[in-house]
Order: structure tokens, then C-alpha cells, then sequence
């Protein structure tokens, strides 16, 4: 019997600290985090990391060399493939200061919670003139493993052309 005790009495500790280790952050504190960044996590040990640079490159960055398992999320821009991505890391939770009405459905799918400061049909190229290349691409896309290669290789594929000058 005092064994037993022993073995509930290790269970219920190990529980409890478990339960104290998952942060989360309110959404007031996700985007005083934010500030002068493009793309926040908030990882459910509470290790916070910030990213800068354009379109896919933050998300794609991190993507190489970790996951987004059970993070809390903000994005200034989440098109459909952000979405996807963001399906793809594991991440919990997003907000984000613009969000494609395209994004929407992968984002359900992927069961993560999401706000958005404005909604928009899609989202723009640069030039503001037609749809961003990578939202483009994302359109017949709505399986996160198998969109990740697709969509990183899309986007080497348009930085280098940007550099080059094509």
C-alpha cells in the first residue's frame, strides 16, 4: 500500500509540474512581444523567439531547424501558405495583423486557433497588383506535409530570382 501512495504521490507531482511548465500568453502580451517583429512564437516552455524578413523567409527559417509544437503564434501577414506552415511547425495558436479569407479553411482543418486584425480576400504581390506568388502557389495546396517542399522550394526559387534581377 505504501508503495502504491509512493507511485500516485510521483505521478501527481510529475503532473503537476508538467501542468506548470505549458505558458501561455495573453493576447495583449503576444503583441507586446511583437513589437518590431514579423513573426513571434511563444513555445509552451515558455522560450519566446522573434523573427524579421520578408514574406515566407522567418517561418521557413525556423522551420529548417525546429518545430512549432504547441506555440502560440503572431504573424504580421498569414496568407494560405503561412497557414500551411504554421499547420506543418504544429503551431497552437495564431494572430496576425492581416489575414487571407484563403487562409481560413487550412487553418480549421489544422484545429489552430486564430485572430486577425483584418481580413482580406488574399493577399498582394508587392507591386500590389494581382495575388502574392506564394498564395498563388498555396491555392491547390491543403496538405501541410506535402505542401512544405513545395512551398520552400517555391520561395528559394522567387528570392533568388529577386536577387538576380529576373
Amino acid at each position: 500500500m505504501q508503495k502504491l501512495m509512493s507511485l500516485l504521490t510521483g505521478c501527481l507531482l510529475l503532473c503537476a509540474c508538467s501542468a506548470v511548465s505549458q505558458r501561455t500568453v495573453s493576447q495583449e502580451e503576444l503583441l507586446a512581444l511583437a513589437k518590431g517583429h514579423d513573426l513571434v512564437a511563444v513555445f509552451p516552455d515558455g522560450r519566446v523567439e522573434t523573427y524579421n524578413g520578408r514574406g515566407l523567409g522567418p517561418l521557413l527559417k525556423h522551420l529548417e531547424t525546429g518545430n512549432l509544437k504547441g506555440a502560440q503564434m503572431y504573424d504580421k501577414v498569414t496568407g494560405r501558405a503561412s497557414a500551411l506552415l504554421l499547420a506543418y511547425g504544429g503551431a497552437a495558436s495564431l494572430h496576425t495583423g492581416m489575414l487571407s479569407k484563403e487562409a481560413i479553411p487550412i487553418l480549421k482543418k489544422y484545429h489552430i486557433a486564430y485572430t486577425a486584425d483584418k481580413e482580406v480576400d488574399y493577399i498582394l504581390n508587392r507591386s500590389k497588383t494581382g495575388s502574392c506568388p506564394m498564395e498563388t502557389a498555396a491555392r491547390p495546396l491543403d496538405d501541410a506535409q506535402q505542401a512544405f517542399p513545395i512551398l520552400k522550394a517555391g520561395f528559394e526559387e522567387l528570392t533568388s530570382q529577386n536577387y538576380t534581377g529576373k
